[in-house]
């Protein structure tokens, strides 16, 4: 049986989301999403045009606006994002019975055993998909289709934007040889660094060099370099990634040591978390807060709860209780606060409807769900707690 699979890569999704969203946007040809380029944010997508500067997810939004001046600088609601790509999920759903979204803005198909049904070539079937995520979804996407994961979505990089490329099985380490290394899984700016002052930064170079003299370079990571470098990946596509965990941070404008501040950026993160946590029906047993001091000195809090819980209020509560033991660092050390971050790890499948809950949490669900389906309807920003909206001038 020939294993084949499809990997469908969204172009610039962040950014063509938000054009969407804003068709003013649509003519502007250096867009940024990310944080205000005064501030203290990061990019976290940026249009074709914008890339051709040095622009690049991760970047600080100051260094993004020094390189491109001329760029256009948009953020919306993580929502947003999770909508559009359960809109392309469903038509990748209709090509495979097998899908796995690896994030927002990729997935992988399995196209394995279909010999017969496609005996040449998947091509045809990556044009039709391509079209079709166009049509009903709004977004252009790149597809690669290989032998293995890797191998299907390096094809995909190869393609960018809006192209299909396919390497069949017995074409992986020729292909792969044309590559530098730092395109390689596993090949982080490091590690590639590390590569480079021992005199490696193409592929073709490890497929040239014996695995014993690597090893004594290399050490024990000689033997997965290895394997990459000769076009060897995954080939077993698993139904369900399990999610670890659920998180957000903010990085504010300026440093702060009011707590009070605090806890309103706490309500509004932790209820984007529990949001996160019903919408993929998975509750959380452990609480983590995050502060990062302006000096860059990060305190992390945990809190593991007597049940887990997909809830607003106890994901807050958590929370809160965890600020205050944490905060004491911030005075004691005498800095400001320029991050937060709440995260729910130790997840499980929801738990079903409890027959003998206490009719307080009873209506707190209830109420829950009233305002997802607002949200899921309106956006995010549609319901928000009192405390979180400004009072009129």
């Amino acid at each position: 049986m020939t294993t084949r699979f499809l990997h469908v890569d969204l172009d610039a999704f962040f950014v063509e989301v938000c054009r969407q969203l804003r068709p003013e946007l649509r003519a502007v040809d250096l867009l940024v999403v990310g944080g205000d380029p005064k501030g203290r944010g990061v990019v976290q997508s940026a249009s074709y045009g914008a890339r051709a500067f040095g622009v690049r997810a991760g970047m600080a939004s100051a260094e993004a606006a020094r390189r491109c001046p001329g760029a256009v600088f948009v953020r919306t609601a993580f929502d947003d994002y999770r909508r559009a790509s359960r809109a392309v999920r469903q038509v990748l759903q209709e090509f495979s019975p097998l899908v796995v979204m690896a994030s927002l803005d990729e997935g992988y198909l399995d196209f394995s055993g279909t010999d017969r049904l496609h005996p040449v070539s998947l091509l045809p079937v990556a044009e039709r998909l391509r079209d079709r995520v166009r049509d009903e979804a709004g977004l252009d996407c790149s597809i690669g289709i290989g032998p293995n994961r890797m191998i299907a979505k390096l094809a995909s990089d190869a393609a960018k934007p809006r192209g299909l490329m396919e390497v069949r099985e017995g074409w992986e380490e020729g292909f792969v040889a044309g590559l530098p290394l730092k395109a390689l899984p596993g090949v982080g700016p490091r590690t590639a660094s590390r590569l480079e002052s021992l005199g490696l930064t193409e592929v073709w170079q490890v497929q040239a060099r014996p695995i014993a003299e690597l090893e004594r370079i290399l050490g024990p990571d000689a033997k997965a370099l290895k394997r990459r470098a000769h076009g060897h990946g995954g080939r077993v596509l698993r139904a369900r990634q399990e999610t670890k965990s659920v998180s957000r941070e903010t990085t504010l404008e300026k440093d702060t040591a009011d707590p009070a501040k605090l806890e309103r950026i706490l309500l509004r993160l932790s209820a984007h978390v529990a949001s996160q946590l019903r919408g993929e029906g998975l509750a959380a047993r452990t609480v983590t807060l995050k502060l990062r001091h302006g000096d860059f000195v990060t305190i992390t809090r945990s809190l593991t709860l007597p049940a887990a819980t997909d809830l607003d209020a106890d994901i807050l509560g958590a929370a809160r209780g965890l600020l205050r033991t944490a905060f004491e660092e911030v005075r004691r050390r005498g800095r400001g606060v320029r991050l937060v971050g709440v995260a729910a790890t130790n997840l499980v499948e929801a738990p079903g409807a409890d027959l003998f809950e206490a009719p307080e949490r009873t209506k707190l669900r209830q109420l829950t769900s009233a305002v997802d389906r607002v949200r899921e309807r309106f956006g995010f920003d549609a319901a928000q707690p009192g405390s979180l909206v400004k009072k009129p001038k």
